[in-house]
């Protein structure tokens, strides 16, 4: 994962702070927000994104509420199923352990790329074959937003929902010290509900998957 060091002539590099991509939360809601799953407005939040995003020391803004960071959430899916993902002990992010979830993916970083509307979908595209490995010729789409303002981890992020369509079930996590999945139908997703994320019930909630 970005911001991971490595060995090298026998020391251990120190770790390299990481930046991630933010806007500022009054650039993002100018007359209030929203809470929970919307489509409404989708492209008119990327061109915000894109006009008024930078980088910024994660350290520094992961309790900053002032400013949110951008954080695209991908969705896979097969013909009916979608791919339900467990995130375990070996995970960084100690206030998801043990949650499931339907969305993969993390933060934009400068390494991808310098213009704001390449670097969202290059962050993204990064992130998920990061912890994934896809069969070709996957195509991703973005579909809704996400926003959480009462939980502490929703109040610094915001989320870009893609929906990832998959022309095979071959699937295959590569942190498999943090991740774990399998593809569930509607119904093994509804009965995962309880220990959903808030993000992925959002998305339940908010549209039918297997539809759009």
């Amino acid at each position: 994962m970005a911001g991971e060091g490595v060995p090298s002539t026998g020391r251990q590099l120190h770790r390299m702070p990481e930046q991630v991509l933010v806007v500022p939360r009054a650039r993002l809601f100018p007359r209030g927000g929203f809470h929970g799953f919307s489509r409404e407005g989708l492209p008119g939040y990327l061109v915000t994104i894109e006009a008024h995003s930078f980088f910024a020391l994660r350290d520094r803004v992961e309790e900053d509420a002032s400013l949110k960071q951008i954080i695209p959430y991908v969705v896979l899916r097969h013909d009916d199923r979608i791919f339900l993902v467990e995130r375990t002990r070996g995970g960084s992010e100690a206030r998801l352990r043990n949650k499931l979830s339907i969305g993969l993916g993390g933060h934009i970083n400068p390494s991808d790329g310098d213009r704001a509307a390449d670097r969202v979908t290059a962050g993204m595209e990064r992130e998920l074959t990061e912890e994934v490995a896809l069969p070709p010729g996957w195509c991703a789409k973005p579909i809704g937003l996400l926003n959480d303002d009462i939980e502490a981890v929703g109040r610094v992020h915001f989320g870009l929902v893609y929906v990832a369509d998959l022309p095979s079930p071959d699937v295959r996590i590569r942190e498999t010290s943090k991740l774990a999945g399998a593809f569930a139908t509607r119904e093994e997703v509804r009965a995962a509900y309880p220990r959903l994320e808030s993000w992925s019930r959002f998305v339940v909630d908010g549209v039918d998957l297997l539809e759009i």
